[in-house]
């Protein structure tokens, strides 16, 4: 039943998507934020995963950052047999533009650091 309910409200975000009323579909991925059922880890990074690209969709950037980092951090939690570092890493990545981050080595300043901000007293 709580699958069914899960699946329900992901075509609804999507037929709402269509119709530009990313408010209303917003709330359907909120009541999905909440229903719960067993899942593997797996099956958990992968409902993560939906849930970012719906966000996505309705142009919910930030929440879409969100849900693609809570997916990757699932991957290296305590106590799995084996963990996905690899893949956390490239899932990360993934949220850097939403957060307005930049990782290459073009985009940092070079005067800038902890050196620069203690001589800034």
């Amino acid at each position: 039943m709580p699958v069914t309910e899960l699946e329900a409200c992901f075509q609804a975000v999507r037929v709402l998507s269509i119709q530009k009323r990313s408010l209303e579909a917003s709330e359907f991925l909120q009541n999905a934020i909440y229903i719960h059922f067993r899942q593997r880890s797996g099956e958990r990074i992968q409902r993560c995963s939906i849930l970012s690209e719906l966000y996505e969709l309705i142009g919910f950037h930030c929440k879409s950052a969100f849900f693609k980092r809570v997916a990757p951090v699932q991957l290296v939690a305590p106590g799995l047999p084996e963990p996905g570092g690899k893949a956390c890493y490239r899932l990360l990545l993934q949220t850097l533009p939403a957060y307005s981050l930049l990782l290459g080595p073009q985009d940092f300043n070079k005067d800038f650091g902890t050196k620069t901000l203690l001589q800034s007293d």
